[in-house]
């Protein structure tokens, strides 16, 4: 009875793995709650009950959320496309879809959005733009100065030193397992992915490499909700199930940063990759970022990462 239990819960597992995928590859198209039913091979009453309670949010809030936080992206990062392309390629079917959508989520226009300044680093779980200045999560200006935080005189405290090359990274075949939440703890992902992985001899410790894959920028979506991927790179085509799946990183040109971090100096490591963009000619390229690690850190006689920073880029 407990195998056909976990067994049928496995089965679930990847018919919403599928869908996920298939969502964040479509958010430019139509996506009705029968379409992506279908994906899942369930009907649309029980896909809408069994994706809630999984992802624990509706199909639809799911997909309006994805859609409205890559529009924010594009409204920072795409400065030559106007509201109007932004609006159509995120799967608005009109522009004032889309304010009227953005205003609830970030309680401004996109226009207003894409005026604001970015930040450039966090601590302690605020933002901060380059001059100092605190942000909100909806990226308005907070009213107060942190005046101990100068960046002018504590560049130890959140930045690194470090040399970051723009260069052609190459394609990446993946397995993963997906985790959604706070950073730190992504090793609940690993530990399930390991478990799935090394008895199908995938996995070698010091010889694997493994990655990091962030889908949402946590400067947009909340820290609750942000997407992460817990990969496995493999150099073969792979079978998978359950809550594991598999995934291409892209090639492309990335801005890479060479770190030999602590866990405790992740957060530093990505400051100085964010500062570094403000000085460097490149704005972010559309995809996802991922760090990619070289070593087991838990065999390292300071259990430090020794892991690159990989950004895709293009031209300012």
């Amino acid at each position: 009875m407990q195998e056909l239990k976990d067994t049928s819960r496995q089965e679930y597992l990847a018919r919403i793995n599928k869908v996920l995928h298939y969502i964040d590859n479509h958010l430019d198209i139509s996506l009705s709650l029968e379409k992506v039913a279908e994906v899942a091979s369930f009907s649309p009453f029980h896909f809408h009950r069994i994706f809630t309670f999984f992802i624990g949010e509706t199909p639809c809030d799911y997909i309006q959320r994805l859609r409205i936080e890559k529009a924010a992206w594009k409204l920072r990062n795409e400065t030559l496309q106007t509201i109007t392309e932004i609006a159509y390629t995120c799967g608005f079917g009109s522009v004032s879809l889309l304010s009227r959508t953005f205003r609830k989520y970030f309680n401004m226009t996109p226009t207003q959005f894409r005026e604001t300044e970015q930040p450039v680093f966090s601590f302690d779980g605020k933002l901060f733009s380059k001059n100092g200045q605190m942000l909100r999560k909806n990226l308005k200006s907070d009213t107060d100065l942190i005046d101990d935080l100068c960046i002018d005189n504590s560049n130890k405290l959140f930045f690194m030193q470090t040399k970051v090359e723009v260069k052609e990274m190459p394609e990446m075949k993946a397995v993963y397992c997906r985790h959604v939440g706070p950073f730190h703890l992504i090793g609940q992902a690993y530990e399930k992915l390991s478990k799935w992985a090394t008895p199908r001899g995938l996995f070698i410790t010091n010889v694997s490499k493994t990655a990091t894959v962030t889908h949402d920028d946590p400067s947009i979506t909340e820290i609750e909700k942000v997407r992460q991927s817990a990969c496995l790179i493999v150099e073969r085509e792979v079978e998978v199930d359950g809550e594991i799946g598999k995934m291409t990183i892209p090639r492309g040109k990335y801005a890479v940063g060479r770190f030999e971090i602590t866990n405790e100096e992740f957060q530093q490591a990505w400051n100085t990759m964010c500062l570094w963009f403000t000085e460097s000619g490149y704005q972010q390229g559309d995809g996802c970022t991922y760090e990619l690690y070289h070593n087991d850190f838990t065999t390292h006689p300071e259990k430090r990462h020794i892991v690159d920073i990989c950004i895709p880029v293009k031209p300012l």
